[in-house]
């Protein structure tokens, strides 16, 4: 799908957002969708051209993802979609595998039916995406999946934490969901931790 029908997509979503901060989710879904790839550069005159806003708000927009490490900027050369070495993909994986364990630890104290049935929804949801081969809906379930856990736990600090990190790996699972191998395998996680969940463990 084109970078111009995505927008044309996401217009409207977040209309009574200020409009640096709408700019701002419209750019990030962009890149979260994968319509802008990893390495690839934000052409500035583009993105307001097709966004039709003017490029101070879409340059605060731009300057907030650099912040949360989704846009790296180059001296001389413009802002690039985040391109992750091997070891920051590591190190992602190893903070994210800490911050959900204490996640899923709070989450299991407070969990009640509603929220297991929440993610057995959730659940079925990325099952259907998969026999789809639907690989975007497929993300967005994943996605859902853990940012519930996240919410569960009721910590606020660690629900921001855990969304700035998914952003990131996000950007790694891009590339990673086009090895079905990898989508198999991660398939089959997300059940067993449903069921440990749902025995309290």
């Amino acid at each position: 799908m084109g970078i111009k029908m995505e927008m044309n997509n996401l217009i409207n979503k977040r209309e009574h957002d200020p409009l640096n901060r709408r700019i701002y989710y419209e750019v990030r879904e962009l890149i979260e969708s994968g319509a802008i790839l990893p390495g690839m550069q934000l052409d500035e005159r583009t993105l307001a051209q097709d966004l039709a806003v003017s490029r101070t708000p879409l340059r605060e927009a731009i300057a907030t993802l650099v912040e949360e490490g989704l846009v790296e900027r180059r001296p001389y050369r413009g802002n690039f979609v985040r391109l992750f070495t091997p070891k920051q993909i590591q190190d992602l994986y190893e903070v994210r595998k800490t911050l959900e364990g204490l996640a899923i630890r709070l989450a299991v104290l407070r969990l009640t039916e509603e929220d297991l049935e929440l993610l057995r929804t959730i659940l079925h949801e990325i099952q259907e995406a998969l026999e789809r081969d639907d690989l975007p809906g497929y993300s967005s379930s994943d996605q859902r999946f853990h940012s519930t856990i996240a919410r569960l736990s009721e910590n606020e600090i660690l629900i921001e934490s855990l969304g700035r990190l998914q952003r990131q790996i996000q950007l790694v699972r891009i590339g990673a969901n086009q090895n079905p191998e990898v989508v198999r395998r991660t398939a089959l996680e997300r059940p067993r931790i449903l069921s440990a969940l749902e025995m309290r463990d």
